[in-house]
């Protein structure tokens, strides 16, 4: 079989010669590269105005939107066979992205490589695992620090990128354009790659090293991280378990009433009944198949 060629999606905001060398480490080291798509979102630095190429492609915001509006957007003007995300602030080793866009093919899945620090410990991490956060309750993941298994091994999380899929795939996996700021991005994908049966594999050996930040280079804040955990609750989740667990036991205290009229609207309504269409796997299901734990009462 042929390989599959790669789409690059990068999201960067004000990221000035860091995003210059993260392309540079894409185009150097990826054989099947059909483009790269850079959303410029919202940046006053005027970097992204130079990068234009055959190969490079930039959408402009003009104010910052969110990674996940950011990448929906890109994702649905790609053409590769192969979807890929990526931070501007990453490297790549040499084919990487083409052995995880072979292996999404083949397994139709989503698949992720070892991940390495820029910084002092410089310790590869090899994937993340699904879990709610201990003290807040919301979607997150941990990273598998500290052990890894050879070759391929099935994950149940996404903590950062490069993560890689197939573009049949999005449809079913679709970031809600409704998200914005930062927050959520990849917990979105993996609780909905749960819900509709598609898988996610590490792949140890290929290797991305991420510019980890003590802080962000724009303003984010607890309100934005809420609203978008409460939209993938909204969205994935039945009725009945929205109302009696994820309101009451986890959103209710974090939501304005702007928030609150948002969940309920128009928009979001569409996106949640159309969602339902695609799942597979029961409420049910993501406590005591995903979390291990029995379903919470009430539900």
């Amino acid at each position: 079989m042929p390989s599959p060629s790669i789409s690059v999606i990068v999201t960067a905001y004000n990221e000035g010669e860091e995003l210059g060398r993260t392309l540079r480490s894409v185009i150097g080291n990826t054989r099947h590269l059909a483009e790269v798509i850079v959303v410029d979102d919202g940046s006053d630095d005027g970097f992204c105005q130079t990068i234009a190429t055959e190969l490079v492609r930039v959408l402009r915001h003009d104010r910052r939107t969110g990674v996940a509006y950011s990448r929906d957007e890109a994702s649905r003007a790609a053409r590769g066979d192969v979807l890929c995300y990526l931070d501007a602030h990453q490297r790549l080793s040499r084919g990487c992205l083409d052995r995880c866009a072979e292996l999404a093919i083949a397994r139709g899945a989503i698949v992720c490589p070892d991940v390495r620090d820029f910084g002092l410990f410089r310790w590869r991490l090899h994937g993340a695992e699904f879990r709610l956060c201990p003290k807040r309750g919301y979607f997150t993941a941990r990273w598998r620090a500290w052990f890894t298994l050879p070759g391929v091994s099935e994950i149940s999380g996404l903590r950062a990128p490069p993560y890689l899929l197939p573009r049949s795939l999005y449809p079913r996996l679709a970031w809600s354009q409704m998200l914005r700021g930062w927050g959520g991005s990849e917990s979105a994908i993996a609780v909905k790659s749960f819900f509709t049966g598609i898988k996610i594999f590490h792949i140890a050996g290929p290797v991305a090293r991420h510019r980890f930040r003590s802080q962000f280079p724009y303003t984010t804040t607890w309100d934005e991280v809420w609203r978008n955990q409460a939209i993938i609750a909204r969205v994935c989740f039945d009725d009945a378990t929205w109302t009696r667990y994820w309101l009451p036991r986890v959103f209710d205290p974090h939501l304005t009433d702007e928030m609150r009229a948002e969940l309920e609207g128009e928009e979001i309504q569409q996106e949640h009944q159309d969602f339902l269409e695609k799942k597979v796997r029961t409420d049910q299901q993501f406590w005591t198949e995903l979390l291990h734990r029995s379903t919470p009462s009430g539900i």
